[in-house]
């Protein structure tokens, strides 16, 4: 096989991957909000968090993982640390805590706010300039939410309260993947997984103890007829959407993948019908078509058209080295790798 036709198959699979991606994304709200009624928030998060690790022990072997870990310099261990602590322990802790308040439809809308956070935390901390049409783009999504949010004013106020726990770990989460890109961009991204999942068990754990809190009981009691769910959320939302992931964009240019993944919100709400039987009101539906107008925005700056008119261009085999905004990269980072 020539490398002309090495580069179109490897298109091809990264096509499949990125879909693979969108598809299993969209069922993370809806397995999460079916764990809820038997699960707190820190033991759905305790075992999520654990799982993850394993699969990705499992997948990547503890040898090469171990040995990535004992090169990292101290500051680094420091920062992976930092971000286990806010996207493996206080982001998804908001997260299904907002879960068990609001409906998986919302929380898939709402959760595009990250977007926001991550123009304005990149332009701080990145210093990065945003683009107008990335400032257009951001605008268009708040108001998406804001259609949302005024179509749901007769809610209970207890839904209210969930999409503010959910705001609040879109926003942990974006803050956690810029931090990421500003320091910890030389780390292999499976070992960050796996350190921030140790740390998020580990911390959850620590202050569950203090308070008094006991996983053993609500693990005994936790009925036989939802381990499926519970495995399926562990491996299809957690797993397989890491490693299709990470599979996708050794392939795909990152403008090619994020347009894809900009279908993120639509394919949650079909998950929260399918999975939850949810129904989706006719604000929500016109919330939805807002956001991911604003996403599609976002996305045709003036890099992201350039990127998309030449991506022949950033064709490569896997472990190539790719140049892309940082922003656009991170928001990748925040919906799945390490941020989500």
């Amino acid at each position: 096989m020539d490398l002309t036709n090495r580069n179109k198959h490897q298109y091809r699979l990264g096509l499949a991957l990125a879909f693979g991606t969108l598809l299993v994304t969209g069922t993370y709200n809806s397995l999460a909000k079916g764990l809820t009624p038997f699960l707190s928030p820190m033991s759905l998060l305790v075992l999520s968090e654990a799982l993850t690790g394993l699969f990705v022990i499992l997948t990547f072997g503890i040898v090469t993982l171990m040995k990535a870990f004992l090169a990292l310099d101290w500051k680094s261990i420091r920062m992976c640390v930092i971000i286990g602590l806010l996207n493996s322990a206080l982001a998804p802790l908001l997260w299904f805590t907002g879960l068990q308040k609001t409906s998986a439809v919302n929380a898939s809308m709402l959760s595009s706010v990250d977007m926001i956070c991550i123009l304005i935390f990149g332009c701080f901390l990145l210093k990065e300039k945003i683009s107008r049409m990335r400032l257009i783009g951001a605008g268009v999504v708040v108001s998406g939410i804001l259609v949302i949010k005024f179509g749901a004013l007769n809610e209970p106020v207890a839904a209210h309260l969930g999409d503010l726990f959910i705001v609040s770990g879109a926003a942990v989460f974006g803050f956690g993947a810029v931090l990421f890109k500003k320091y910890l961009s030389h780390v292999m991204p499976e070992l960050e997984i796996l350190i921030r999942s140790v740390v998020g068990v580990i911390s959850v754990v620590s202050v569950s103890f203090f308070m008094g809190y006991s996983f053993i009981e609500e693990i005994i009691v936790f009925p036989s007829s939802k381990i499926f769910l519970l495995l399926s959320f562990a491996f299809f939302s957690r797993y397989l959407n890491l490693t299709f992931f990470y599979e996708a964009i050794e392939r795909l240019p990152i403008t090619t993948f994020s347009l894809i993944m900009i279908a993120a919100p639509l394919s949650g709400l079909l998950s929260a019908v399918l999975i939850l039987g949810e129904s989706v009101r006719s604000y929500q539906m016109i919330g939805a078509a807002i956001i991911v107008f604003g996403l599609l925005l976002e996305q045709f700056s003036v890099h992201s058209m350039e990127a998309l008119h030449h991506r022949w261009s950033f064709m490569h085999l896997p472990f190539g080295k790719r140049r892309h905004p940082a922003i656009q990269t991170v928001r990748i980072l925040s919906k799945a790798g390490v941020g989500a």
